[in-house]
């Protein structure tokens, strides 16, 4: 189960313990208790909607995307988790209704626990990390290449992205979604365009004028976004000279954009 200790979810969280005072939600909020109801929740949708391994439900007009994600269930799962600890978390079932007294307002919290922006923050701060250890000794293009496949596996790899990504498809206009999509586009996309420009400055290169790093950065998003759709259905693909789409097409992409499109393989780091 990842690391969630660093979350807080008092914002995240809004139809838990509804009608109670405020700081007994926030209290509950950040309990370990809520957390593990939430992660089991998380694991099932996994399991039934990438694993295919939960109830096939055939009939029935009504929306049964989290139809199988039920009380009974989560605690099913707790029972099963518990008897390999060495402590037991011994969830109940009233812990979970002092909770979330109704199951839609469980789903609700889910979704939104499901669309934090946590996650994404402590992403994009790994690969910055890596951008910073790889300037020093790389090249331009081989900083590139790196980066752009290592994103792309990285998320492929990832359970939650794979998660969202399935509930973004089946309810783009769920209030949480969209949120989290434009949170995306105003905080996130800017602090990759930042580090692109950290990037270039460190390279010696410049931006085109009628370009910014914002625009660059969500055409390399949309690049990246094409890829990991192919990817998660089929094998990703490799071009003729042996490289793949999304690192050709981004380099492609910084060709067309850069004052100075000289060889990427020979453009190192410039010593300050």
């Amino acid at each position: 189960m990842p690391d969630t200790a660093t979350d807080d979810l008092g914002p995240v969280l809004r139809d838990l313990a509804y009608g109670r005072l405020a700081q007994t939600r926030a209290k509950l909020a950040n309990s370990p208790e809520t957390r593990e109801f939430l992660e089991l929740g998380l694991q099932l949708l996994r399991d039934d909607l990438i694993g295919h391994t939960g109830p096939d439900f055939e009939t029935g007009i009504r929306s049964k995307l989290f139809e199988s994600v039920s009380r009974e269930r989560i605690l099913q799962r707790a029972e099963e988790a518990d008897r390999d600890r060495p402590n037991p978390k011994v969830l109940t079932v009233n812990m979970f209704r002092y909770r979330w007294e109704r199951k839609d307002r469980y789903t609700e919290d889910l979704i939104s626990y499901l669309f934090r922006p946590a996650p994404q923050g402590r992403h994009f701060a790994e690969m910055a990390a890596t951008t910073h250890r790889l300037i020093p000794r790389a090249s331009f293009a081989e900083l590139v290449r790196t980066l752009a496949d290592a994103e792309v596996r990285t998320v492929l790899e990832d359970p939650l992205v794979s998660l969202q990504s399935t509930v973004q498809s089946a309810m783009p206009n769920h209030p949480r979604v969209r949120e989290f999509c434009q949170a995306h586009l105003d905080h996130l996309m800017p602090r990759w365009a930042d580090l692109y420009v950290r990037i270039t400055d460190a390279y010696g290169l410049r931006l085109k004028a009628g370009f910014t790093w914002l625009d660059v950065a969500l055409m390399f998003n949309a690049v990246v976004e094409g890829e990991l759709t192919w990817s998660r259905v089929a094998a990703r693909s490799v071009l003729s000279g042996g490289g793949t789409v999304v690192s050709t097409a981004i380099l492609a992409i910084l060709s067309s954009v850069l004052d100075d499109a000289r060889d990427f393989a020979d453009c190192y780091a410039v010593a300050k």
